[in-house]
């Protein structure tokens, strides 16, 4: 019964729109960017100027996150250019028959091998095959050189919108991205609850957050000359939370929990976002180690608001939290290689052909049925078929769904509002729903886009509300249906979540966290600080993959929620061992480096089984503490007691792990028959 009622809601889970806030500047900003050079294209009598200039701010529109502003940079203008090339390729190769057909074969399967080395490089793909499919279905202007420039001049001005406001919010991204984390964290220590309460997910935002920070950071430092004092220091005050965020898992499993605390970490929060320093001091003696270890890493924390001196460079070079920055290469050597590395590999490969392949049986149907510039298909299938944004069943669904929506708006549009200067109010107006749709579901954004592109489309191709809207209507169904049957449901890896491998790699992580525990001083503290980013990074991996598989439909949802109670012990087993972390800090006794490697060596164990599918190893009891001390160790400091009446061995501070590895080894077996996931 438990079943069929989890088959039975997946579909609407997966179909829920998002709640977010509305992003009013950014909604301005596409409402001018796409009615703009629509408006200066009729007003000059080359509407087919307007629509190739809006074209291309469309593009931009919904590549633009409101983010730091290099980072945005590096986002928007490489898939723009991708697109003016796959513009040129497409407008040179339409109508050629076989050829077109090649090229776009070819187009697909580049545009899905490049498209796993990152975020950048699957806007660029994308960009790359969706402008070379409207090029070859989408009469262009002559010469050749004339759409792929105005279709960058429209780009350039969503892009110097987004820029006016730099001198006024200059750094403030940057600052915003790094308070974030600490907001994460008061939040996390606020919604601690009763004393022993599971908190499954709890860490998802901060690990979240500690992502976004240190890609706008380190992003930002790439483009900048030299060294930037001010971003090492925002750098140093993201590796400051880290004993924060160790001694909140020690707090948790407290109570009560001081909500001074939270305030506390609040006040850092704002500190950051507003560059002030502030003093922060939670104002009583602390009772139980974890609350020492808080008490000192707020104060270490503090420490580090003050603005940077003006020779801080060489300052910075020394500071203990300069270190624990996670190895990210961004030098040319190092990018190709890295991007070689994931090209060469089977997954980019495997994606190329199914695009390749889907991309090819679109095209031929399109030449043997002699369909009326059907290239709606091909670009249907371009936007669904991306596994990188979610689920392809789902994104299918949604964008057929979508596009019913969109059609029927267009079909009104194109019914009852004139040609030209009609046209630039209701394209402000679509342009301003856009990125509100954007931010709440991809079929809502599809919903947004399609009467764009159909007004575009019949302004450049002047096919009138009977020519388009049926055939865009029948060209989606027809896209979708080739997604899901020939890219999706003949691969096995369509259907493949790897939340399996996910969980071990998390559980992987967790293990090298704890041979960790007792490194001392300033590396072993930086060391530290990168395997709990590690840790933490993988867990929120492994948690977004349960989501796309969740979004799937049965039997691989009904598989993904089985694997669940797994996925909450391994969280539960790395906020113990940052716990156990933020007790040594706080001058609990400290365990053996014997008794460490061998709780290690049994987490390694558990990931080994998960990895491979199959049961984990029964193993000698390795226990060095009898329960009853653990017991009475956690009582103790759940009732407040003083740090001097916790008597429990070095050993047994451990025993929480131990626990919490053998309850994960437990619902692992128990979940492996209905969570085979393969």
């Amino acid at each position: 019964m438990g079943h069929a009622a989890g088959d039975a809601h997946w579909f609407l889970r997966a179909l829920a729109p998002r709640r977010a806030p509305i992003p009013w500047a950014a909604a301005g900003r596409a409402a001018l960017a796409l009615a703009g050079p629509l408006a200066i294209g009729v007003a000059a009598d080359e509407v087919a100027y307007g629509v190739l200039a809006s074209l291309g701010a469309l593009n931009m529109v919904v590549l633009d996150r409101d983010e730091a502003y290099r980072l945005r940079i590096i986002r928007m203008v490489p898939p723009q250019l991708a697109g003016a090339l796959g513009i040129v390729m497409g407008h040179q190769t339409a109508d050629r028959g076989w050829t077109t057909v090649l090229v776009l074969v070819a187009t697909a399967f580049v545009s899905g091998v490049i498209s796993p080395v990152g975020g950048i490089a699957s806007s660029c793909g994308l960009m790359l095959l969706l402008m070379t499919v409207v090029g070859t279905g989408v009469p262009m202007p002559d010469p050749w050189w004339l759409p792929p420039v105005l279709l960058v001049t429209g780009g350039a001005g969503v892009l110097l919108l987004a820029l006016v406001a730099w001198p006024w919010r200059r750094g403030r991204p940057e600052r915003a991205a790094v308070a974030e984390v600490y907001y994460a964290a008061a939040d996390r220590l606020r919604a601690a609850g009763r004393p022993g309460r599971p908190l499954p997910g709890a860490g998802h935002d901060i690990g979240a957050a500690i992502d976004q920070a240190y890609d706008v950071l380190v992003r930002h430092r790439a483009g900048s000359p030299g060294r930037d004092p001010a971003t090492q220091h925002l750098m140093i005050q993201l590796n400051a939370v880290n004993p924060i965020l160790e001694a909140i898992a020690a707090l948790v499993r407290e109570a009560p929990v001081d909500p001074k605390f939270a305030e506390a970490i609040t006040r850092l929060g704002d500190a950051v976002a507003t560059g002030r320093d502030v003093a922060v001091e939670p104002g009583f003696v602390p009772r139980t180690p974890a609350e020492t270890a808080m008490r000192a890493a707020l104060r270490h924390a503090a420490g580090r608001l003050a603005p940077p001196p003006p020779d801080a460079t060489g300052v910075f070079a020394h500071d203990p939290d300069s270190l624990g920055v996670p190895h990210m290469a961004w030098g040319p050597r190092a990018g190709l290689r890295n991007m070689a590395t994931v090209v060469a590999s089977r997954a980019a490969w495997t994606y190329g052909a199914r695009l390749a392949l889907c991309i090819g049986i679109a095209s031929v149907l399109v030449q043997v049925a002699d369909l009326p510039r059907s290239y709606w298909v091909a670009l249907t299938i371009t936007f669904v078929l991306k596994p990188d944004f979610g689920s392809v069943f789902v994104r299918g669904v949604l964008r057929a769904a979508g596009t019913l929506v969109g059609v029927a708006v267009a079909a009104a549009l194109l019914t009852y509002v004139p040609r030209g200067w009609p046209d630039v109010p209701v394209v402000a107006v679509l342009g301003f729903l856009l990125p509100i749709a954007t931010s709440r579901s991809y079929g809502m954004q599809t919903a947004a886009i399609t009467p764009l592109m159909l007004l575009f489309t019949d302004q450049l191709g002047h096919g009138g509300v009977g020519g388009l809207v049926p055939a865009r209507t029948l060209d989606t169904l027809l896209g979708c249906a080739i997604v899901l049957v020939f890219g999706y449901l003949l691969w096995p890896d369509g259907r493949r979540t790897r939340l399996r491998e996910m969980v071990a790699g998390a559980a992987e992580a967790n293990g090298a966290y704890l041979r960790l525990l007792l490194a001392e001083g300033e590396g072993g503290r930086a060391g530290r600080s990168r395997a709990r980013r590690r840790a933490y990074n993988t867990l929120t991996g492994a948690r977004t993959a349960f989501q796309q598989a969740l979004a799937e439909p049965p039997p691989t949802s009904r598989r993904a929620a089985a694997f669940w109670p797994v996925l909450v012990a391994v969280e539960r087993m790395t906020d113990s061992i940052s716990a156990s972390s933020a007790y040594v800090d706080g001058g609990a006794p400290v365990p053996d480096q014997d008794t460490v490697d061998a709780v290690a060596e049994r987490i390694d164990a558990f990931a080994r089984a998960v990895g491979q599918g199959r049961p984990v190893e029964a193993v000698p009891d390795r226990q060095v503490d009898p329960p009853s001390a653990v017991s009475a160790d956690s009582r103790a400091l759940r009732h407040g007691a003083s740090a001097d009446h916790v008597t429990t061995e070095g050993s047994a501070l451990l025993n929480g792990v131990r626990m919490d590895v053998e309850t994960a080894c437990t619902l692992y077996d128990q979940a492996l028959p209905g969570a085979r996931m393969g």
